[in-house]
């Protein structure tokens, strides 16, 4: 999904030759960084401290639920390696989130471009950082809008020397499409999710939204509101028929939004003695794990056919020195994969279980590599290799049962071999999306199996989230389910809408 030359993108993950790599983790993230030591250090004791007083301000619990709701974050060089890593052309990119259900991810840099105190590395990481916690540590799902004004509200976090946090400081970065003469209306804001934005409207999603969420939560006029429009649509009620029945007049809020950005904005201090930072460990990377580090990061990112490719050699001349490294042979089995290299990376996931019989990674690669030669099966041997797929999908389920992958992979099996899922597969893909609530997949697939079985509550339920992504583009799918179920509609109209979206395939490690 990130279509950049590989030669140009690892100059920019490349370090010089003493660079040494270091790891940094604790429950609530894991950190990969070529940073110095003390800098590493600073940099996951500033972020923990982050996660403590946003965990305090927005009152999410302490810790996550199981390992996979831990975000890997990967710090690169600069912005225009983040810029090659994402692709897409979108040179603006200074970082970005990925929600994957094999686990999320981030991609910051040390830097970003002309770094200062209004737009910089620090909080282009708090930005991205905010929508993992929010979205991993709530059942619920949050409207693009506010999402993204959340994620601008925590991320310009001022730290004390005496340790305490502010927050809601004012957020300088948007100051030109804060202030500027024709603002987006608060009707216009809500309406986001549902139409598409040309640039200036996405500008003003981002600063309209901070301010009013700024406003609802320290503007001292409407106390419990933003709480109760939540409420709200997270029990089904449209956006906008929420907006209405909490907030009243939004063209009343309008004015007071255009009252307010023109005063003094208030912040609130969160005292070094509420916040419950958690540990960090450091730990510096071994060789083996040094040397694949750029090419993980760049693989991990996503690859095309032809980057995947050029990713083998170099990824193959370090595995050929580490033979024995278990993590080193579990990634270069990645990249053959991806490369289409099904031998070669049944070959990789051996060795690494021949060490370590129940590594959960290489058995969800045997499994994904059998069902990869399914599809490509012309004859009678295709349901074969589905079956083998599906006993090492339940061999990586009972390896790490908290691991939500296994749980779509082996509800993913049941199309292809013309079966209706059993309980155990859409109990097993209800528990991915409780371990994984930032993650579309899953969550797309769980709404067409409540489809099938005719519970439309359900099915908007699942929805909504993936509705409410401000990257689901303007066509998404999800939006127009949604909307179609809050008509009325009955449940074979929607049934066929579903069916002419296309079928959901999710994350089949295809």
């Amino acid at each position: 999904m990130r279509w950049w030359a590989l030669a140009v993108v690892l100059l920019g993950l490349t370090s010089p030759a003493r660079a040494e790599w270091f790891e940094a983790s604790n429950a609530h993230f894991v950190i990969y960084g070529d940073l110095p030591r003390a800098k590493m250090q600073q940099f996951a004791d500033r972020l923990e401290r982050f996660d403590a007083a946003l965990r305090q301000g927005l009152n999410l619990p302490a810790t996550p639920g199981t390992p996979g709701d831990r975000v890997t974050i990967y710090v690169v060089r600069d912005q225009d390696a983040v810029v090659k890593l994402h692709g897409k052309g979108a040179g603006s990119v200074a970082g970005f989130y990925i929600p994957r259900v094999e686990g999320p991810i981030a991609i910051t840099p040390r830097e970003t471009d002309g770094d200062d105190q209004f737009f910089n590395a620090q909080l282009v990481l708090f930005h991205e950082y905010t929508h993992h916690a929010i979205l991993s540590s709530s059942s619920g799902y949050y409207p693009g809008w506010a999402g993204e004004g959340l994620a601008e509200f925590f991320s310009v976090a001022r730290f004390q020397p005496n340790g305490d946090v502010v927050m809601g400081a004012a957020n300088n970065a948007r100051a030109y499409s804060i202030l500027t003469d024709l603002p987006m209306s608060v009707t216009d804001l809500i309406a986001t999710d549902t139409r598409k934005l040309d640039a200036e409207a996405n500008d003003q999603k981002y600063a309209r939204g901070w301010l009013l969420i700024h406003y609802l939560l320290l503007g001292g006029k409407r106390p419990g509101q933003f709480d109760k429009f939540m409420a709200q649509v997270n029990k089904g009620v449209p956006a906008m028929d929420a907006a209405k029945a909490v907030f009243g007049d939004l063209r009343q809020l309008n004015r007071e939004l255009d009252r307010y950005r023109e005063g003094k904005l208030r912040a609130v201090v969160i005292a070094s003695d509420k916040l419950k930072p958690l540990p960090v460990s450091l730990r510096a990377l071994d060789p083996g794990e040094a040397a694949m580090m750029p090419l993980r990061i760049r693989s991990t990112a996503g690859v095309n056919d032809e980057q995947a490719k050029a990713l083998i050699a170099p990824a193959r001349a370090i595995a050929a020195r580490y033979p024995e490294h278990r993590w080193v042979q579990r990634v270069l089995a990645e990249m053959e994969f991806d490369a289409g290299n099904l031998a070669e990376a049944d070959a990789a996931c051996d060795r690494v279980l021949a060490a370590e019989p129940s590594n959960v990674d290489a058995l969800v690669y045997k499994g994904s590599i059998e069902a990869r030669r399914a599809r490509a099966a012309k004859d009678e041997t295709a349901r074969d290799h589905w079956k083998a797929a599906r006993r090492w999908f339940v061999k990586a389920n009972r390896a790490d049962p908290n691991y939500a992958y296994p749980f779509v992979l082996f509800y993913s099996t049941f199309a292809p071999l013309g079966e209706t899922p059993n309980a155990s597969a859409v109990k097993g893909l209800e528990e991915a999306v409780a371990l994984v609530p930032q993650a579309d997949g899953p969550r797309v697939m769980l709404a067409y199996e409540k489809l099938r079985a005719g519970d439309l509550a359900a099915a908007r339920a699942a929805l909504a989230p993936v509705a409410a992504n401000p990257h689901g583009g303007a066509d998404n799918p999800a939006s127009k389910l949604i909307a179609l179920i809050d008509s009325g509609a009955d449940v074979d109209a929607v049934r066929k809408a579903a069916a002419a979206a296309g079928t959901p395939q999710g994350d089949t490690g295809s």
